[in-house]
């Protein structure tokens, strides 16, 4: 997941310095841990809010707008690309897992399957490949291979890019495959914290498996962040 998702396409350079001051950097493994929507600074969580544009004020949240607000909120890029990169976890699919416990409520393992069935290839033969190639030209200098830096910067710039357009593609999808006949419902605080985590164990039961350098599922405090950021957003 790019770290671009948070960011409106017409942001403005205010907006992106805000970005910036949310991300909350974990340097060991107890302290991300112990990472908990509810133990955010009132600082952070200002400067988050201070980002939401009218639209994203506005309830229910479709999941486009779902997905960019809780990416927003403090700590949850930190935890989407560990699971992302650890775990192999497909961030935009989590994201639509957690939308749809908040506003649907438990999401059958038929709809989980066919957003599955969507998310797998497309991320395998284009997002993935598309990360990849912007990550190795991230640490490979150009100047070594005679290329001019601004000229390989801009390539990457340009990959980047792409890789968000699919991203965004993706959720836009995974939202009409998931809509059906469902009507959004008011459901209680604690109730939809229960349908997103049952989401969240049924994605993770199935599909950490689907690639390589997959050992073990997230512990209990980062589907607690997740859980949290979502009903914070909700």
């Amino acid at each position: 997941m790019t770290q671009l998702l948070c960011q409106d396409r017409q942001a403005t350079h205010e907006g992106a310095a805000y970005t910036k001051d949310m991300n909350v950097h974990i340097t060991s493994c107890k302290l991300f841990s112990l990472l908990t929507v509810a133990n955010l600074c009132p600082a952070n969580t200002k400067i988050w809010r201070a980002t939401m544009t009218r639209s994203d004020s506005e309830r229910p949240l479709d999941l486009l707008r779902f997905a960019r607000v809780v990416y927003a909120v403090p700590g949850i890029q930190t935890i989407c690309l560990q699971l992302q990169d650890e775990h192999n976890a497909d961030v935009v699919l989590l994201l639509a897992c957690c939308w749809y416990g908040c506003y649907h409520g438990e999401l059958s393992t038929t709809r989980l399957a066919q957003a599955r069935g969507f998310s797998r290839p497309w991320r395998a033969q284009l997002v993935a490949p598309l990360r990849q190639a912007r990550r190795w030209l991230k640490h490979h200098p150009a100047d070594t291979a005679g290329i001019a830096t601004a000229e390989q910067e801009a390539l990457r710039q340009r990959i980047k890019t792409l890789e968000l357009d699919a991203e965004f593609m993706q959720l836009r999808a995974l939202a009409a495959l998931l809509a059906g006949p469902m009507t959004t419902r008011d459901t209680h605080e604690a109730d939809a914290a229960a349908s997103i985590r049952l989401n969240l164990n049924r994605y993770f039961s199935d599909d950490l498996t689907d690639g390589p350098g997959t050992i073990a599922g997230p512990g209990d405090a980062e589907i607690a962040a997740l859980v949290q950021a979502s009903i914070l957003c909700r």
